[in-house]
């Protein structure tokens, strides 16, 4: 395709193109001076024109702007002359040939059409650029048109009206000009041909960019060249587009492929009919580690997800499962999130120490950009993690970055506005977070609060909050112990038997039929007369969704009602609304993941054993033998009221001496009398100071606030 001949070229194809164009506005198929020709599309109904589909890949430039004149004399023999006719773009759609992996987009694609596929890492702001340049000739006045093709190197144009010869200036006023935006685009890591390998990225100039901040993206552009350095022929590759879609959900695809799979769906069905299917699957799915089922159950259902439900404005609810688990050393944590992390495409791991809000969220940082004034916005862990499981490793979070997460977690929508950007970001995703109690250990004496680096506000977020506990015990030690080895035994020998298929009465279930059934029971389980919703266009407001039964209702509902009786009068409060909505979304990831299209008794019961089991975990007050919700992320009944009497105690004191202090001797003395130990009154002393109730003038005595 070495020599390309445009009177060749408009002799064979300028016919069948005009005819397809023809057609094409007649549905009026331009947006935003965007008329995107679909090569796919145009080979259907043309399909012995398939060098077309050559050409546009060898020759994007040149066969482009052929495109674009024939566009013009149809769209004049159309509709008469038009002046926003300048404006007009030609984007070339669903190429064929030309696919590419990131890292394989080298030198030998220069000046060539590509197509791949990558997650958007950094977006700059929305820019102007110059597209239709209008050339003057000072000397004479002639005027020229030129489509600027490469952003770095603005042609020179030479008058050829007669004699003249003059150098063309640019009339930046008549010229047309287009939005543009600058991405750094990163090959994802589930198309990585080594996943060790650190994944590369390429840079893309967005002609007539709505302005995309985020997601996984499908790119259809031409591959070119800039300098980098003045003196040395050293040149950065990058693409220039002018469509990018985002990607259909790795969900979306896979429903597909189980949608047209008879014999796949009618596995999944039996699969879903089995004895004890939730418990199995939940085994199986972080398979490498020993015990803690019901644990593993939660973070099962947390990836089926619970039901799609909207306001009557559009606005979806949290149909999304927190998770935190907070965990002894050696358990098996990381161990549990990298393969959560792995199990979707769009899952998304992450490790910190001290995380900072833009690295969970989303950061806009200067940061050197060839285009615009240097602000891009840089997706973090939960905009990456849409419609997945952002899996966040050792959470601990600084109180001035909290907001951040507190709006991703509830809303599931994060706002930047920093840099003249402002743009709102969709963090649809459920958070499995895991962190290790400050002091080593988890101590059930203590509140969930005073032992990790998380702010109350954002523990209040999790629905589950799971401590993970050590605790020596012969039999499961010895389990345990035999996992771990066999484990590494069949590493070693690739004879899987624990990390491999499992058999469940004849159904081989592998890696690849447990995804299946998840993606299944998640969607489309309940759809096969609206089978259209997934082969069209993916509208969730109209999937059918599990439904809670008048028995569910009243199970739910009865338990409710029985918990929060038990915090009637001065007692502590056991269970609060969040609870409530929590246990919802559970019993309706129970029902999807049974593949049963109602909400029954039997998923109500599992949610509420595993709400109750988790608030026996964290919220028992040994003390007083109740369930107390501030024992969580505030101060529990029982250590309250010992403050409040330390204080009465003090507040006596202080009145019967003229110095207005009390001795931190006689406070004991009284406090002892009444039945407090002394190390009720430290914590309760601590504790007042910090509040700001009283305040230690000098060693020994202390004075109220």
């Amino acid at each position: 395709m070495a020599n390309f001949d445009e009177e060749v070229f408009r002799a064979y194809y300028e016919h069948k193109i005009k005819s397809f164009i023809k057609e094409e506005l007649s549905n009026n198929l331009i947006k935003d001076n965007i008329f995107e020709f679909d090569i796919e599309k145009f080979l259907m109904h043309f399909p012995d024109a398939c060098e077309v589909n050559d050409l546009i890949i060898e020759r994007p430039k040149e066969v482009e702007e052929i495109i674009l004149d024939i566009f013009k004399e149809a769209y004049i023999e159309l509709f008469g002359e038009d002046k926003e006719l300048e404006k007009i773009q030609i984007a070339f759609k669903n190429p064929k040939g030309c696919e590419k992996l990131i890292e394989d987009i080298s030198s030998s694609d220069i000046n060539k059409l590509v197509k791949f596929e990558g997650v958007i890492v950094k977006a700059g702001k929305v820019c102007a650029l110059l597209k239709r340049a209008c050339f003057v000739c000072p000397r004479c006045g002639n005027i020229r048109y030129r489509t600027i093709h490469n952003y770095f190197e603005i042609p020179e144009v030479i008058c050829n009206n007669g004699d003249c010869r003059e150098k063309m200036v640019i009339d930046y006023e008549e010229s047309t000009y287009i939005n543009i935006q600058e991405l750094e685009i990163q090959q994802p890591i589930d198309l990585m041909k080594n996943p060790d390998d650190p994944p590369r990225s390429i840079k893309v100039f967005l002609e007539n960019s709505p302005g995309i901040y985020s997601g996984r993206v499908d790119v259809v552009g031409t591959v070119l060249k800039k300098k980098t350095k003045p003196k040395l022929p050293v040149f950065e590759i990058f693409v220039k587009s002018n469509y990018v879609k985002i990607s259909e959900s790795y969900q979306k695809i896979e429903v597909r492929d189980i949608l047209g799979n008879e014999e796949l769906i009618e596995t999944l069905n039996e699969l879903g009919k089995k004895k004890d299917i939730i418990d199995i699957l939940s085994n199986y799915l972080i398979s490498q580690i020993k015990g803690h089922e019901l644990v593993k159950k939660a973070i099962f259902l947390q990836q089926i997800k619970g039901a799609f439900k909207f306001l009557p404005d559009g606005t979806p609810l949290r149909r999304d499962s927190h998770i935190l688990l907070i965990t002894d050393p050696g358990i098996g944590k990381t161990t549990m999130l990298r393969r959560i992390a792995r199990l979707f495409p769009q899952n998304a791991y992450a490790s910190v120490t001290t995380a900072t809000g833009g690295g969970l969220t989303a950061n806009v940082i200067r940061e050197a950009t060839e285009i615009g004034d240097g602000w891009v916005v840089k997706p973090g862990v939960f905009v990456r993690a849409n419609e997945g499981t952002a899996c966040i490793d050792e959470l601990t979070v600084d109180k001035n970055v909290m907001k951040y997460i507190l709006e991703a977690m509830e809303s599931q929508t994060i706002h930047v506005n920093k840099g003249g950007i402002n743009v709102k970001l969709p963090a649809r995703c459920a958070v499995l977070a895991a962190c290790n109690p400050k002091r080593g250990r988890f101590d059930r004496n203590l509140t969930v609060i005073e032992q990790i680096d998380i702010p109350a506000p954002l523990l209040s977020r999790f629905d589950l909050i799971f401590p993970l506990m050590d605790k020596p015990d012969r039999r499961g030690d010895d389990e345990i112990a035999e996992h771990i080895l066999n484990t590494h035994v069949e590493t070693a020998t690739k004879d899987y038997k624990i990390l491999g298929a499992i058999d469940i009465d004849g159904i081989t279930v592998d890696e690849k039929l447990l995804k299946y059934y998840i993606i299944y029971a998640r969607s489309c389980a309940y759809i096969e007369e609206n089978q259209d919703l997934y082969l069209g266009d993916f509208d969730e407001t109209k999937l059918i969704m599990p439904y809670l039964t008048d028995k569910a209702k009243k199970m739910i509902k009865k338990y409710y009602l029985e918990m929060r009786k038990l915090g009637e009068g001065d007692n502590p409060i056991p269970i609060t609304a969040r609870q409530l909505e929590a246990i919802i979304r559970i019993a309706e990831m129970h029902a999807k993941a049974r593949l049963s299209e109602k909400v029954e008794d039997v998923d109500a019961q599992v949610a509420i054993n595993i709400i109750d089991d988790c608030l026996k975990q964290i919220a028992y007050d040994p003390e007083t033998g109740t369930l107390d919700l501030d024992k969580i992320a505030g101060t529990p009944k029982s250590r309250r009221d010992k403050m409040d009497t330390v204080l009465s105690i003090i507040k006596e004191i202080v009145n019967l001496r003229d110095d207005g202090l009390a001795p931190e001797e006689e406070i004991y003395e009284r406090a002892l009398s009444i039945g407090l130990s002394e190390k009720d009154v430290e914590i309760a002393l601590d504790y007042l100071k910090k509040a700001g109730d009283i305040y230690n003038p000098r060693l020994g005595f202390w004075g109220l606030l």
